[in-house]
């Protein structure tokens, strides 16, 4: 049986680089494997068509599986890839206060459906308009929006947040390129 580690939010922020990832959900440490080739490279891709979009539209902001969303007092997460609208942006040095616009979870293998599922809700909770669960294996996009919003991309559909990113579209097969 494991222990859990529980702690707070300043002292998640305080933790050593030890070269592990962490996240907090409702105080209890979550240890974070380092990403497989395949999860690395397709959260890789996510981010970098969102990016190019929202630099070359001025639209916010872009982050990596670094960056750390405070989603309540007591849990901070960081989705594989996240976009923040540019007029919530605030430049601080500290977990980003609150939810992103966007989430983005590109489910894994050692991933449990639970585990991923609370997440989304933890996100959506907090305030995120959208978030996308890419699953590699199906080579489909899930898409839930806080409006309650919920359906299942296929290759061939397009993806879009014409919320959040106006004109933006993309197939789901061009992600798995």
């Amino acid at each position: 049986m494991s222990v859990k580690t529980l702690i707070t939010v300043e002292e998640l922020a305080h933790l050593p680089d030890d070269g592990r990832r962490y996240e907090l959900d409702e105080r209890e440490l979550i240890t974070m494997a380092p990403a497989s080739e395949g999860h690395g490279g397709l959260a890789a891709e996510v981010l970098g068509v969102l990016r190019n979009y929202v630099k070359e539209h001025s639209l916010g902001r872009v982050f990596s599986s670094d960056t750390g969303f405070r989603l309540a007092d007591d849990t901070v997460r960081a989705p594989d890839v996240a976009f923040v609208r540019k007029e919530r942006l605030t430049g601080r040095w500290m977990f980003f206060q609150g939810a992103p616009d966007l989430a983005v979870e590109v489910f894994s293998p050692t991933d449990s459906v639970a585990q991923l599922m609370r997440k989304v809700q933890q996100y959506l909770r907090a305030g995120c308009h959208t978030v996308w669960v890419v699953y590699p294996e199906t080579r489909q996009v899930h898409v839930l929006e806080a409006s309650g919003s919920d359906r299942i991309l296929e290759a061939a559909d397009q993806l879009e947040a014409p919320e959040l990113l106006p004109g933006f579209a993309v197939t789901v097969a061009a992600l798995f390129e």
